[in-house]
């Protein structure tokens, strides 16, 4: 870390108010030059407010902002931020080098887009950040996860911005990925970039942050140098508590009869595939990007079309062309693994969000809706998943990822299915509402339901699933069950994916 006396950013007392929810209270943030600093905090504490605050979307109610010394207010001026979302924003249909573009602007000679000039442009942005350019006439979509990730860091920085905010940059990638980003992140380090890492993935800071700010229900609770840090430490500071451990995988013997079987699955490029899910087991299927895993909860769910193979649900044959809300009525739910786009009701309350389909709460598509059961049970499953807030009528663009996400795990166990295909189900949550929800998947598990868990965190996968299925180039490499089902397992049987298929006990 290469600091000196005035800060690249230094936030004093900043305070912001929706209605009658203190969203923060006089929090104190600074970051120094050439320094990655972690903000962490439970969903729900505030993160999201002040990033937001930072990029001008909201005015603050209080408080300063200083920019290398300057008092600055992001809401009325263009500050030298550079911000990377999430979802990153890029468009995989164009060149990397176009969407550098989208931000820098097109070069232009004669009144026409310079496209030799393009490419040359984008080239440079890369190697000034000492990263190795790919092609820039390559689309986006060809990129891997860490590639996509470091483009959108790369255009972001683009304008010659010093201060980078990257909220929750490695939600959706694979673990070398995520290694391949640290690299970079500390190239940018050494270049006097100084960075604002918010993530929830507190195993990740160790050995990349120099220092970590703690957020709790809206308030500042402490900033410590990661030298001599625990994640113990770290949790009690954002719980006010410690962390009860949550949940150890089953260690019983699984029930023989299975409750989803898949012969001989082909979807996309992937298969043929076989694989059981018994009644009251949580099976993660795992791999690396492109391993295939993706594709297949989906062609169970009917959102992707298989070419063959049978999916059993009990002795029940699922027909090829059976539409998903039949699939959904037989008791097949799936929790999509794109929050933004594929769960979230934009613009439509916590309530409309947690039962959009009538059937949840009625049973029947044609009996009216009992208003007071359906806000009981809304109110059941906001306090169920220690949702804030705790307002039904609250619009759920308002909510916080993670509080989003406990929304649409409450939505599909509504509905009473018999499997669950839970795609990333704690992406961008904090290491609370992981444990609320991890809890309520073994616990629906228990009583009989089957959970089929896709997701590219292995930590997740270790800690969670009474079985691992490792795909590799569209099979089944490996199966892991008890003493071999870790976190080195699973990334020892992924890298070496793609190999004769084996079952490790």
């Amino acid at each position: 870390m290469a600091t000196d006396a005035q800060p690249a950013i230094a936030i004093r007392g900043v305070t912001k108010r929706f209605l009658s929810t203190l969203a923060l209270d006089g929090v104190d943030l600074t970051i120094g030059r050439g320094e990655i600093h972690a903000l962490v905090g439970e969903n729900g504490a505030g993160k999201s407010t002040l990033i937001k605050i930072l990029a001008g979307l909201y005015p603050s109610d209080g408080g300063e902002i200083f920019v290398d010394g300057r008092s600055l207010d992001p809401y009325l001026e263009p500050v030298p931020i550079a911000f990377v979302h999430q979802d990153l924003g890029l468009v995989d249909e164009l060149s990397i080098g176009e969407n550098v573009a989208l931000v820098t602007g097109f070069p232009r000679r004669g009144g026409l887009i310079s496209w030799n000039e393009v490419w040359r442009q984008t080239a440079r942005i890369y190697a000034s950040m000492a990263i190795d350019p790919p092609d820039p006439r390559a689309p986006v979509g060809s990129l891997s996860a860490a590639g996509k990730a470091i483009l959108g860091i790369v255009r972001a920085l683009s304008r010659n911005a010093k201060i980078v905010v990257l909220d929750e940059p490695t939600a959706s990638l694979p673990a070398p990925d995520a290694l391949h980003l640290f690299e970079v992140l500390r190239r940018l380090r050494a270049s006097g970039t100084s960075i604002l890492y918010v993530s929830h993935r507190l195993n990740e800071l160790f050995g990349l942050v120099d220092r970590v700010t703690v957020l709790r229900d809206g308030r500042h609770v402490s900033s410590s140098s990661i030298e001599g840090l625990t994640t113990e430490a770290i949790v009690r500071d954002m719980l006010g508590r410690d962390l009860q451990i949550y949940h150890v995988a089953a260690t019983g013997q699984r029930e023989a009869t299975p409750l989803l079987t898949v012969e001989n699955l082909c979807a996309g490029n992937q298969g043929p595939l076989s694989f059981t899910v018994g009644k009251g087991e949580i099976v993660g299927l795992v791999g690396l990007r492109g391993a295939g895993h993706e594709i297949i909860g989906r062609a169970i769910f009917g959102a992707h079309p298989h070419t063959a193979g049978t999916i059993r649900l009990g002795t029940d044959v699922i027909p090829v062309d059976l539409p998903i809300s039949a699939r959904i009525s037989k008791g097949i739910a799936l929790l999509a693994g794109n929050r933004l786009s594929e769960s979230t009701l934009g613009a439509m309350s916590v309530r409309e969000n947690l039962f959009p389909n009538i059937q949840a709460v009625s049973g029947t598509l044609f009996r009216p809706i009992d208003a007071k059961s359906e806000l009981q049970a809304v109110r059941d499953t906001l306090e169920r998943f220690d949702v804030r807030p705790r307002n039904a009528a609250a619009l759920i663009d308002w909510l916080s990822g993670g509080n989003q996400q406990k929304i649409f795990v409450g939505r599909w166990l509504a509905t009473g299915a018999k499997l669950y295909i839970m795609e990333e189900p704690t992406a961008g949550v904090d290491i609370g509402a992981k444990g609320i929800i991890h809890s309520t998947l073994r616990n629906i598990a228990d009583d009989g339901t089957a959970v089929l868990v896709i997701s590219s965190d292995f930590e997740e996968v270790a800690a969670l699933c009474d079985r691992a299925l490792v795909m590799g180039r569209g099979k089944i490499t490996s199966e892991l069950t008890g003493s071999t089902l870790t976190l080195e397992g699973l990334l020892t049987r992924s890298s070496m994916a793609g190999g004769r298929s084996e079952q490790v006990h």
